[in-house]
């Protein structure tokens, strides 16, 4: 997908979607499942969609992760591989699923905090990522 047709999908209207030049779309405030809502970020720098991120917002003690996780688990089936990465005091811990469907990498993040500042209230508790050709990363 160009940037041409992106734009014209989600014409910019300064507040919910906002146009980064030719470099990225946002959106915000999108409904993925009734509490949970999230911001998407496309990437499109070289003037084709590259990756697509799906930035859950802060939900208490990210109970939207879980259900976020469950939507995607019942949809495309259990992950074709899954990491796991402590944090420290200052780091979140990060778990990583992966799905693989039709050229395409889905990943889905899930963020708990390890140390200072709460678990998900302010920040994003889950992060989905789209990756594939170009070509295959349609909207």
């Amino acid at each position: 997908m160009t940037v041409a047709e992106v734009h014209a999908l989600y014409p910019s209207d300064g507040e919910k979607v906002k146009w980064h030049g030719s470099e990225q779309t946002e959106i915000e405030n999108i409904v993925v499942l009734e509490g949970c809502e999230a911001e998407v970020e496309i990437h499109h720098r070289s003037g084709i969609v590259e990756v697509v991120k799906v930035k859950g917002r802060g939900s208490i003690v990210g109970r939207c992760s879980d259900k976020v996780f469950s939507a995607l688990a019942a949809k495309y089936g259990q992950p074709s591989g899954q990491t796991n990465q402590g944090g420290s005091l200052f780091k979140r811990n990060k778990s990583t699923a992966i799905w693989n469907r039709d050229g395409i990498t889905m990943k889905f993040i899930w963020m708990d905090d390890n140390g200072l500042g709460g678990s998900g209230l302010l920040r994003s508790s889950w992060q989905m990522e789209y990756e594939g050709s170009a070509s295959q990363i349609s909207l």
